[in-house]
This record gives C-alpha cells, structure tokens and sequence, in this order.
C-alpha cells in the first residue's frame, strides 16, 4: 500500500469505530460512517500534511466513493501542486 493510503487509513481510524486493518481499496466511504466534521478533519489533515485542498464537493458529487479514489484524488492533486 502507499503511504497515502496509509496516512488515510490511519487518520479516518482515529475519527470512526472501523478497524484501520479492515479497510481495503475498495471500502466504500459510506461503509466507514465518516459525517460531516469527520470529512473537515480529514480536509484538514490531508491539507496539513500534504498541502492538497480537498473540495467536499468531490465526495458529494460521487468523485470520490472509495479508498482508493480518494487516495488517488489525494495523490493526483500532489502531482500538480
């Protein structure tokens, strides 16, 4: 796994009640029982640590449904950044 997914993992496992060594690329956003302040806090987290704006927007929109596509978009907005 990267290290994105990794750091994901471990800040959305610091917010919810689903086990960090449960969550696969595919788990879906809405399995993990993230509410709104659990996504400012990880907009915040992912900000501070990689210095990527996250739009909620993209998660409401369907941009963003899994694991894996918010690692992506995370690591995508890097790479431009």
């Amino acid at each position: 796994m990267s290290n994105t997914f990794e750091f994901l993992t471990e800040a959305i496992g610091n917010l919810v009640e689903f086990e960090v060594e449960n969550m696969r690329p595919e788990t879906a956003l809405t399995e993990l029982g993230l509410d709104s302040l659990d996504y400012v806090s990880l907009q915040l987290a992912v900000k501070k640590k990689y210095a990527v704006e996250i739009n909620f927007d993209d998660f409401t929109s369907g941009l963003i449904t899994n694991l894996a596509e918010f690692c992506a978009y995370v690591e995508n907005r890097m790479v431009t950044a």
